[in-house]
């Protein structure tokens, strides 16, 4: 592996800690809007659609530097939605 490659892969990782985190607090958010909200339908499928097109955007983007960016990615997010559950419900998992 050169060097331009590690540095890809870190900030592969770093956007998917990043996406991972904004996609869960954006959830998060979205759940404890819910029973205030006039149309609560509404409010989860505008949340989820626009949480889902970040996603899918940034891992397009991501797409361009390869698989191993790609997953790099994912286990970023992976770890997000982990310390997500850790930090909101003790061990989580």
């Amino acid at each position: 592996m050169i060097p331009t490659e590690l540095s890809r892969l870190a900030i592969a990782l770093l956007a998917g800690l990043v996406l991972g985190g904004g996609y869960f607090a954006g959830l998060y958010l979205t759940v404890k809007q819910v029973g205030r909200s006039t149309s609560p339908r509404l409010l989860l499928a505008v949340s989820f659609v626009i949480r889902l097109l970040v996603v899918l955007w940034v891992f397009f983007l991501l797409s361009g530097w390869g698989a191993l960016a790609m997953l790099t990615a994912m286990g970023g997010f992976l770890i997000a939605r982990l310390g997500w559950l850790r930090s909101r419900f003790g061990r989580g998992g």
